[in-house]
């Protein structure tokens, strides 16, 4: 008799495959997250703004903020809005790197909806702080990154995009507060890498989408051709 099917139905009674939301069984879906939790996420849904992805639920083609800005980016694609269940994910996911599964899957589902793959060629994670990464020990955003390159065949590209500040958390800020805090805050190392390619870039959430915007403006003045942004939630 194979020890796995001794010591399997014991781990599974001491250790079940439970929700990490509700603490409901999963129905072993390795998603750490029951479909029932899953189901309540607020998706976003049409009419929402074609360059930020922001609900808009009076119509139109585009929010007050995008009818006057001008983005290195072309534009965002989100699951979700930043709240209720999919915000509590997000948090836990900042300390149970396990959730990139789950949360992986809502990216790839929306990204594949919005844009033809064969429109990019590179994935690239929004870069932590050393400090922040340190303590964290994973950058989110970079297990998404990958999680995404694995299931759409795509080269992510790592350490070259970097952050060369530590800036003030984003969400103490104003609008205009965040541009100044993040400006030059990033640098990438070999612009040749991007040179040419059409780019998405992974964050988890986006606000004033001010950190896409200066990530996107970097990889622009790198050389990149389109940056198109993915991200879970918007808030």
């Amino acid at each position: 008799m194979k020890i796995s099917k001794i010591i399997n139905p014991v781990l599974n009674f001491f250790f079940p495959d439970v929700c990490i939301v509700c603490g409901e069984d999963t129905d072993k879906n390795n998603l750490s997250v029951c479909r029932k939790c899953l189901n309540k996420i607020e998706f976003i849904k049409p009419p929402y703004c074609q360059t930020c992805f922001l609900p808009l639920p009076d119509g139109g083609a585009h929010c007050w903020q995008c009818r006057k800005t001008k983005y290195h980016f072309e534009k965002v694609i989100a699951a979700g809005l930043y709240i209720g269940i999919l915000r509590e994910l997000i948090l836990k996911f900042k300390e149970k790197d396990f959730l990139k599964m789950a949360l992986g899957n809502l990216l790839v589902e929306v990204l594949v909806k919005n844009i033809d793959i064969n429109q990019f060629d590179l994935i690239v994670a929004v870069p932590l702080s050393k400090k922040k990464e340190f303590g964290r020990d994973y950058n989110q955003s970079q297990l998404l990154a990958e999680l995404l390159a694995d299931k759409m065949n795509k080269e992510v590209i790592s350490g070259n995009l970097i952050r060369v500040k530590d800036t003030k958390p984003q969400f103490e800020l104003s609008r205009v507060e965040r541009l100044v805090n993040l400006k030059d805050a990033f640098f990438v190392k070999d612009p040749s890498v991007f040179k040419n390619k059409n780019i998405v870039l992974v964050d988890d959430i986006a606000t004033t989408c001010s950190t896409l915007e200066e990530c996107s403006s970097v990889l622009k003045n790198a050389g990149a051709k389109k940056v198109f942004c993915a991200v879970l939630a918007r808030d």
